[in-house]
């Protein structure tokens, strides 16, 4: 059998897609319209309905009308009637039929569901479903009626409602869960229903059943791989994106979802192998070029990954995703200056993303541009008020450029939103360490230390303080503590010199003297942030949103 794919399908974007192939394949199965049973005295309405069987609308119209006239109450003429409107792209007039028939008729199966069917194609979803559920209440084992309104919950991301219809449709219950219906399109809507209401087993169990039915269908297989990668179960997506590939090679659509699931699973060379051929097959497809990246740096071939995303950015200038991770990586080699670009670009691209947002604040702030940090602050913070991230950014801002009292609401306002935040509490221990509130310093610092004993702002602050304090042996223990958390802070090691100088351990005052120079002069040659920059204290888990 010919794979025939048309459109590049990913893991990600299928998700969307299968919901709406979803709601159209369930109307391909027999009709999706209800159309009344006739009666062997009715040649009429039998007639009428075998036109509409064979697609022959127009001529069914005209003896609908004409028999209508004759017998305007025949309720199953008029829901035929309503079919053939439908069926012609007269929406208005089917729906006007349909609720004609409810008037008189209100419990009228047919017209019900058939109304329903229209108000899911004219996008009226929750009214559908109401309509579909009162089809369901009069008559429980309506198949189409069931059909349409798991549909519709499917395209609703309303799983959890859709699984127990569609298990309900294919056979499946507590006592027996092999499937007795075998048809191919209602089991991959089933599978879907399962991944998106997180029962990834099942989906597999549905998976393995249809796998069985087709074992050498590609597409079947490749649909298979698809949805079950949708739902992290990339193992077996893997295996079917292999058989896949070994029936029918060369493929971009396969070898870029077999990458893309290797990837997952942690195999980066052949994520790399894979995706490279998809390269060779598709050169001008951006998400391979992005996804290659991702692979070059889960192997830490930064300079590769980089270029990488450049390319996926030349060939789709929007690709925000490209664009931040380029930003990312920039801003760790060459300082902020140089990934600055790249996260405007982003941030520009998707305004609401707010990671985005925040990781541009932080480049501002870190180059200085106090203005521009503060001109997103206040948009973003009239977009989502009392929004965690961004209260704190906005004491921090204010702490950089001095005005300390404002820092302190802000941060104060952060231990209300989220008490013991490890990050407000070393803020507020900093600004009382600048003003010479050594107790109050010591007590904030050593509570954020408490809350996160991997914090490093709370560790050398804590420990400076005790050097200011003479309490030598103290500040000893915390400084060695703070080298152990960050081995790359020149302002530590400074520290450190001075306290070996006091105790006249000169070997270990001039050891650490020398990396301060050092770390010093790299620091200021890639324009990253050094003890003596405030802004090193943004801490970089700030944002509580996913990366893409």
């Amino acid at each position: 059998m010919i794979l025939v794919i048309k459109k590049i399908l990913t893991a990600e974007r299928y998700s969307q897609i299968l919901s709406c192939a979803v709601l159209v394949c369930i109307f391909l199965v027999g009709s999706p319209f209800s159309q009344p049973k006739t009666s062997q005295t009715n040649p009429t309405v039998q007639k009428a309905t075998q036109l509409i069987q064979a697609g022959s609308f127009s001529e069914a119209e005209t003896l609908l009308k004409g028999y209508l006239i004759k017998m305007p109450t025949d309720v199953k003429a008029k829901v035929l009637l309503g079919v053939v409107f439908d069926q012609t792209n007269r929406p208005s007039e089917a729906e006007n039929t349909y609720r004609d028939i409810l008037k008189t008729s209100p419990n009228d199966v047919s017209a019900l569901s058939n109304l329903g069917v229209l108000l899911v194609k004219t996008n009226r979803l929750d009214e559908a479903v109401k309509t579909l559920g009162k089809v369901l209440q009069r008559q429980p084992n309506h198949q189409q009626a069931t059909y349409n309104l798991a549909a519709v919950y499917s395209s609703q991301n309303q799983s959890q409602k859709a699984v127990p219809l569609l298990e309900k449709l294919v056979g499946i219950s507590p006592k027996n869960q092999t499937p007795t219906n075998k048809d191919v399109s209602l089991l991959l809507a089933l599978s879907k229903a399962y991944v998106a209401a997180d029962k990834a087993k099942s989906a597999v169990r549905i998976a393995e059943f249809l796998e069985n039915l087709e074992p050498q269908d590609p597409r079947l297989l490749f649909t298979l791989g698809l949805i079950l990668s949708g739902g992290h179960e990339y193992e077996k997506g893997k295996i079917y994106f292999e058989k896949v590939n070994a029936q029918i090679p060369n493929r971009f659509e396969v070898l870029y979802n077999l990458g893309i699931a290797y990837y997952n699973l942690n195999e980066f060379d052949k994520a790399q192998t894979v995706l490279r051929s998809a390269v060779d097959l598709d050169s001008s497809n951006a998400d391979a070029f992005y996804r290659l990246g991702l692979v070059a740096s889960a192997k830490n071939e930064v300079e590769n990954a980089v270029g990488l995303w450049l390319k996926a950015v030349e060939l789709r200038p929007q690709f925000h995703e490209a664009n931040f991770l380029i930003a990312e990586e920039l801003s760790k080699r060459q300082g902020y200056s140089g990934a600055q670009q790249f996260y405007e670009k982003a941030a520009f691209q998707q305004p609401d993303n707010l990671l985005y947002q925040v990781r541009l604040v932080v480049t501002h702030i870190r180059i200085q541009q106090y203005e521009k940090a503060r001109a997103i602050l206040e948009k973003e913070d009239t977009k989502r008020k009392d929004n965690l991230n961004v209260t704190y950014l906005k004491g921090f801002l204010a702490r950089v450029e001095g005005n300390y009292d404002e820092a302190i609401t802000a941060f104060e306002k952060v231990l209300r939103l989220a008490p013991n935040n490890a990050d407000a509490l070393a803020n507020l221990g900093f600004l009382a360490y600048e003003r010479g509130q050594n107790e109050k310093a010591e007590l904030l610092l050593r509570q954020s230390i408490k809350e996160d004993q991997n914090i490093f702002t709370a560790h050398y602050d804590l420990g400076r303080l005790l050097v200011r304090l003479k309490r030598t042996e103290e500040a000893l223990k915390i400084l060695e503590r703070g080298v152990e958390i960050n081995q790359k802070d020149p302002g530590i090691r400074y520290q450190l010199f001075l306290v070996y100088s006091r105790l006249k351990q000169k070997e270990k005052a001039d050891l650490n003297f020398a990396e301060f120079k050092r770390l010093e002069k790299l620091y200021a040659r890639t324009g990253a942030a050094t003890a003596n920059d405030k802004t090193q204290e943004i801490p970089n888990s700030v944002e509580q949103v996913k990366k893409p």
